[in-house]
C-alpha cells in the first residue's frame, strides 16, 4: 500500500510544479504586456511633446496665409481662448514660429499651452516683469530648447557666424499690427546676467541691455537706441549658461501688407 501512496505524492509534486510552471508564464506575459504599452505610450507622449512644441496645430487653426504666401494671425480668436496671448514672433528660415504668452510669474507657462491646458512642451512667454503687450523698450522671451529645432532649439543655430549672416530678419504679429525684426546679436550667456535677466534695468531704456550686447555678443550687427529690443533665452548645453538671440523692431514702422 505504501508504493501507491509515494506514486500520489510524486503525482502531487509534478501538479504543483506544473502550476507554479503556469504561473510564472503568465507573470512574464504580464509583464511583457506592461512593458510594451509603457513603451507605446512613451512614444505617443514624446509625439505629442512634438507636435505641441512644433505648433502644428496652432498654425493650422490661426495663422491665414493668402495666395501670395502673406501671413496674418487670427488674433480675435486667440485671444478668445486666452487674453495671455501677447503675440506671435517668426524667424524667416527657421523654424522659429511661436505665439507669445504673458503670465503671472515665469513658471505657469513652462508646462502649459496657449490654452492654458498641460502641456509639457510648454509656452514661449514674455518675463513676468515685462508689461503685458509691446511697449517697453527691452522685452525678455522664454522658450524650450527642443530637439529637432523645435520652438527654441534652432536658436543655437545663430551661433554660427554663417547662419547668423543668412538668417536676418522676421516678423513680430501683434493684435495691434505686424512689425518687421531683424536679427541684431547672438550670444551664450551665464543665467545670472543681471543685463538680461533683470528686466527692470532696461524695460524703460535699454541702455543697460544694449551695453552689454555690445561688449560680450558673439555675433552682433549695429545696435540702434532708438529701436526697441527682444531677447529670446532658451537652455543651453552647458547648465549655468543660456542661448540667447537679439531683435529689434521700429515700433513706428509696420509691415505693410501684401
Amino acid at each position: 500500500m505504501k508504493k501507491p501512496e509515494k506514486k500520489e505524492l510524486a503525482t502531487t509534486g509534478e501538479h504543483v510544479v506544473y502550476v507554479v510552471s503556469r504561473v510564472v508564464d503568465w507573470v512574464y506575459i504580464i509583464f511583457f504586456l506592461v512593458v510594451l504599452l509603457f513603451c507605446v505610450y512613451v512614444i505617443y507622449d514624446s509625439a505629442m511633446v512634438y507636435e505641441e512644441a512644433s505648433n502644428s496645430g496652432i498654425v493650422k487653426e490661426y495663422v491665414i496665409e493668402d495666395d501670395d504666401g502673406a501671413r496674418k494671425i487670427d488674433f480675435e480668436s486667440l485671444l478668445a481662448v486666452n487674453q495671455d496671448v501677447m503675440g506671435w514672433i517668426e524667424l524667416d528660415g527657421t523654424n522659429v514660429s511661436q505665439v507669445i504668452m504673458h503670465g503671472d510669474d515665469n513658471t505657469f507657462y513652462l508646462s502649459h499651452g496657449y490654452d492654458k491646458k498641460y502641456a509639457l512642451a510648454g509656452s514661449a512667454f514674455m518675463d513676468e516683469y515685462n508689461s503685458r503687450g509691446w511697449m517697453d523698450a527691452y522685452i525678455l522671451i522664454f522658450g524650450h530648447n527642443m530637439n529637432d529645432d523645435i520652438m527654441f532649439g534652432q536658436l543655437r543655430r545663430y551661433h554660427e557666424k554663417s547662419f547668423f549672416d543668412e538668417h536676418r530678419t522676421g516678423t513680430l504679429y501683434t493684435p495691434e499690427g505686424d512689425y518687421p525684426l531683424t536679427v541684431d546679436a547672438e550670444l551664450v550667456v551665464n543665467k545670472d546676467a543681471s543685463e538680461i535677466y533683470s528686466v527692470t534695468q532696461s524695460k524703460k531704456d535699454a541702455t543697460p541691455f544694449l551695453n552689454y550686447i555690445s561688449e560680450h555678443a558673439d555675433q552682433k550687427r549695429t545696435l540702434d537706441p532708438k529701436r526697441k529690443y527682444i531677447a529670446l533665452s532658451t537652455c543651453h548645453s552647458q547648465t549655468n549658461y543660456r542661448q540667447v538671440v537679439v531683435l529689434s523692431y521700429d515700433s513706428n514702422t509696420k509691415k505693410e501688407a501684401k
